[in-house]
Parts: C-alpha cells; sequence; structure tokens
C-alpha cells in the first residue's frame, strides 16, 4: 500500500523534530530514511506507524486518512531496533502473538507461524526461546512477528542497529530477499549510509526535520542535492575549494591545466583499494581513492610531488 505523508510538522516543547515533511513511498516499495542521529528519521517513522501524532499535515495509507487512527487500526507491522521479544514464550508463539491476541482459529495460526517460520529461515527453532537465538536470528524472528498479521506496510526502526557488522552485512542481503518474496511496502530507518544504498529502491536523506533529498541510491551518489547530501552518501575529499569523490580524481606525474598541485604524506593498501593522503599547495589535507593495479603503474612513494585533477563534473539538482 502507497503511504503520503503530507506537510508534517512535530515538535517536542522547543525542539522541531519534523518542519514541513512531504514524502510519497510507492506501494511495494523498499524505502530507507537516512541521516544523523536527531534528524527526524524515527520520529517520522513512529508518526506513519501512529505512534506520535503530528502537529500539523496528514499521513495517507493507501489513498485514506490515517492521521488521527491509532496504531491497531493502520494494519501496520513495526520492527524496533531491540525486538522485544517475550522471553518466556517461545520462537513459535512469539510469531503467532499477534494472529493469538485477534482471536484467528488455531489452524490457521500454525499454519501461518510454520509459514513465516520457513520463510524467515528459522523453522528449525520453532520450540527454542529468544535466549536460544542469536542476534540475527531474534531478528528474523522479530521481522516474522511483524508480518504474521499481513500488514499493508512494515516499519523498522534501525532493525539491525544493535548486531555486529557481519551478521548485519548479511542480514541486509536477507532483508532485500525477503522484500522481493513478500512485496509489503516498507521503510526502515538507518545512519549507515551503504545499507541504505545496498537495500532501498528510494533514499530519504533527513536533517535538523527536513528532507534533504529524496532519490536512488545512484541520482544521491552521483547528482546530490547540496554538501550535506554528498557528504553524507558516500566518501568526499577536497580539492580546488570543492568536494569530490575521491575515487573520480587522477594522480598525474607532471603538470596539466586545471590539476592542483600536492604532496604525497602516506599510501595506504587496503586490499584491493589504495588510499593515497596528500597535502595540497596550500596546505589544506586531501586523499585520493585508486586500485592496487594504478597505484603500482603510477609508482607512487611517500614525499613525491603529483598533481591532481578532477576526472568527474557533479551535478546539483533541487532538493
Amino acid at each position: 500500500m502507497s503511504i503520503v505523508v503530507d506537510s508534517v510538522s512535530k515538535r517536542f516543547g522547543e525542539f522541531t523534530a519534523l518542519e514541513d515533511v512531504s514524502l510519497e513511498v510507492r506501494d511495494g516499495s523498499l524505502t530507507a530514511l537516512l541521516g544523523p542521529s536527531g534528524g527526524g528519521k524515527s520520529t517520522l517513522l513512529r508518526v506513519i506507524a501512529g505512534l506520535e501524532a503530528p502537529d500539523s499535515g496528514k499521513v495517507l495509507i493507501a489513498g485514506e486518512d490515517a492521521t488521527r487512527k491509532p496504531p491497531q487500526r493502520r494494519n501496520v507491522g513495526f520492527v524496533f531496533q531491540h525486538y522485544a521479544a517475550f522471553k518466556h514464550m517461545t520462537v513459535a508463539k512469539n510469531v503467532a502473538f499477534g494472529l493469538t491476541v485477534r482471536k484467528r482459529p488455531r489452524e490457521e495460526i500454525e499454519v501461518r507461524v510454520d509459514e513465516l517460520l520457513k520463510l524467515v529461515h528459522l523453522d528449525g527453532f520453532a520450540h527454542r526461546y529468544p535466549s536460544q537465538l542469536s542476534g540475527g536470528q531474534r531478528q528474523r524472528m522479530a521481522l516474522a512477528r511483524a508480518l504474521a498479521v499481513q500488514p499493508r506496510v512494515l516499519l523498522l526502526d534501525e532493525p539491525f542497529g544493535a548486531l555486529d557488522a557481519t551478521v548485519r552485512k548479511e542480514l541486509r542481503a536477507w532483508l532485500r530477499r525477503l522484500h522481493d518474496e513478500v512485496h509489503v511496502t516498507t521503510v526502515f530507518v538507518t545512519h549507515d549510509q551503504e545499507e541504505a544504498m545496498e537495500v532501498a529502491e528510494q533514499i530519504v536523506v533527513l536533517n535538523h526535520g527536513r528532507i534533504e533529498q529524496t532519490g536512488s541510491p545512484r541520482q544521491l551518489y552521483e547528482r546530490p542535492a547540496n554538501d550535506f547530501v554528498m557528504g553524507f552518501v558516500g566518501p568526499v575529499s577536497e580539492l580546488s575549494g570543492r568536494w569530490i569523490r575521491p575515487h573520480d580524481v587522477e594522480i598525474l606525474h607532471e603538470p596539466s591545466d586545471g590539476a592542483a598541485e600536492a604532496m604525497i604524506d602516506r599510501i595506504v593498501h587496503l586490499g584491493f583499494e589504495v588510499r593515497v593522503e596528500l597535502t595540497l599547495g596550500d596546505g589544506e589535507k586531501t586523499w585520493v581513492q585508486t586500485t592496487r593495479a594504478n597505484a603500482q603503474e603510477l609508482e607512487l612513494t611517500d614525499g613525491e610531488i603529483v598533481w591532481l585533477r578532477a576526472a568527474t563534473e557533479y551535478d546539483r539538482v533541487p532538493a
């Protein structure tokens, strides 16, 4: 089901969490709310869920005004960062909880739970307790529980934030595959730009309660609306007074039109990637990202004088 947020503002005392925010989420899409802490991501998600009431503006779900509807009448599934599992219940009973509360027939509950446990790859864990699961398994259980009641919208608030980097990366790929199977409209909050770019079809960048830019991962990376988006979505370095992607800078051994002189301070080998740290003629520091093969071909050395030239010009688009 589609979601439309229309001119929503929300304040907590003197603090403005959201200011005149408008957003459209397509039916069946996967959207990431990305931004720094305090930018308004979780507040926007809670407004969509009905856990917070906006001071002004509207929220429409499937074309219906849901602004004043309580959460239980929005048919929205919500997954928090810290699972909120019932420790005294088995995995199966945790997943079945929403259906049990709705007094669905026992046979229907058993079939639905079996289907979901297979979907999230926990079919061999039905009789275990949450304490007997890993962090990644508990998060998959939480997602199955949210999906059990067949919500129109699935909302995830930093779902992988409490997990280590390896598990988080595995679950990102799993969430993308899961979404391709169930096609429920999904919105998730993250402050991890790699996570947003890997998983989402649409990214909404929020900062200080406002939307800086909305677009596909490629649009945000290649055509950032402003310096904030460019700096938040992907690495940046500075050259000739402007920001540029460090992999879009050429290193030259000879002067060239438009190239800036610099001295190599340090060469850091990071597997396939090589990071070259430099000092420009005006004393400013910068860095360039290149491949191992290119660095070997250039025969770069610490203390060497080189010239840097921007290989790409970045467009700016309206936010």
